[in-house]
């Protein structure tokens, strides 16, 4: 799968997201929202869906060991509404306790508190069909095929209608009632739900190799390498960096994975110490089933080829590394000082400083903010 990414970015998208996270999950035999998927909890994830994709208001509908979920939801700036009667009513409850509560003049994604694996570019493209249908179709529903998936999007009017429905159909009855207009997407992770167990182990095999990892497992894997201090320190400066220019592109309209980016940066010298440490790397991650990890880490010697834009995750960690000396904040020719030193200078290294001043260019164009 290729880095989560748009191409120099979109307008800002201004739907809502709306999470369902109240219910008891009876067939899991355990608490799904709190089940760590890449050693994030899974409610967790899907909030991080949703703000890959450049949502910014979020509200989550809880119950069930609702001070549990609180807990790890309060440090992710998102809304939280109670559903008391957690036991004794459906979702459709849920959404319209949360959408009562909720801004909904832009209209709505919504998503079940178990569906964290959704692709920004899924999001963006019923967005883009919502702008193009200029306010013409109440509800969206995203298809794999035959299959519906999520998330699906209301419009206001839409919001307004679910909010108003009396059937008996639950939730399912209530989008349809809105006429939706279904929608072609190929989103593998978005078709995934965790049900029951075995759900779930799909589940986990799909996060590891299409998403970033905790902060946590990082540790984790610097300790399983010996990996000097020194060099931890650095790589963590550089994934602080990585995440932090990932967040503000999606704000300025990309589409990125942050906590690829994060976790990219973390660990892109996991291996510093070994012969051609890139693909050293890079080889130790895929056999853990870290696909996409693998990727970014296996791509930040440089730029090989001129990349067509700094948003993509790979890029972006490449050049959070090209601007970090050690643990502070450099210019791209102190970052590359020894090896300009060294007579005569590298085509190589000359193309790459060429790159990293274009890059961080329209870094500044897209965000305003001067690397």
């Amino acid at each position: 799968m290729r880095g989560i990414a748009s191409g120099k970015g979109d307008p800002p998208m201004k739907a809502a997201g709306l999470i369902a996270a109240a219910g008891l999950s009876s067939r899991m035999e355990d608490f799904k929202p709190l089940m760590e998927l890449n050693g994030f909890p899974m409610i967790a994830m899907t909030v991080r869906s949703m703000r890959n994709a450049g949502i910014r208001n979020i509200t989550v509908v809880t119950g069930f060991r609702g001070e549990e979920v609180r807990k790890v939801l309060d440090p992710l700036g998102v809304s939280i509404v109670e559903n008391p009667r957690y036991r004794e009513t459906d979702m459709l409850a849920s959404v319209k306790l949360g959408l009562s509560s909720m801004d909904t003049g832009n209209g709505v994604f919504f998503l079940p508190g178990d569906v964290p694996l959704t692709e920004p570019e899924t999001f963006r493209k019923l967005w883009n069909i919502r702008e193009e249908r200029a306010g013409k179709v109440s509800a969206l529903i995203p298809m794999n095929g035959e299959k519906q998936i999520h998330p699906p999007y209301l419009s206001p009017e839409g919001c307004a209608g679910v909010l108003g429905y009396k059937g008996d159909f639950g939730l399912k009855g209530a989008m349809d009632a809105q006429d939706p207009l279904r929608v072609n997407v190929w989103d593998q992770g978005a078709g995934q739900d965790a049900d029951v167990p075995g759900d779930f182990r799909a589940m986990e095999q799909y996060a590891k190799a299409h998403r970033g990892v905790s902060e946590r497992i990082c540790e984790k894997l610097y300790g399983e390498v010996s990996l000097p201090e020194h060099i931890r320190a650095h790589c963590r400066a550089v994934g602080e960096l990585a995440a932090h220019m990932a967040e503000k592109l999606v704000e300025a309209g990309a589409y990125l994975d942050i906590e690829l980016c994060r976790s990219g940066g973390c660990l892109h010298d996991l291996l510093r110490l070994s012969p051609h440490h890139e693909a050293a790397a890079e080889t130790f991650l895929e056999e853990k089933g870290y696909l996409a990890l693998a990727r970014v880490v296996g791509a930040h010697k440089g730029f090989p080829e001129e990349p067509e834009t700094l948003c993509r995750e790979e890029v972006l960690v490449c050049l959070a590394d090209k601007s970090i000396l050690e643990t502070s904040r450099v210019s791209f020719e102190e970052r590359y000082r020894k090896a300009l030193e060294k007579k005569p200078v590298k085509e190589r290294i000359l193309r790459d400083i060429r790159t990293c001043r274009r890059l961080a260019e329209e870094y500044e164009v897209m965000t305003g903010e001067k690397l």
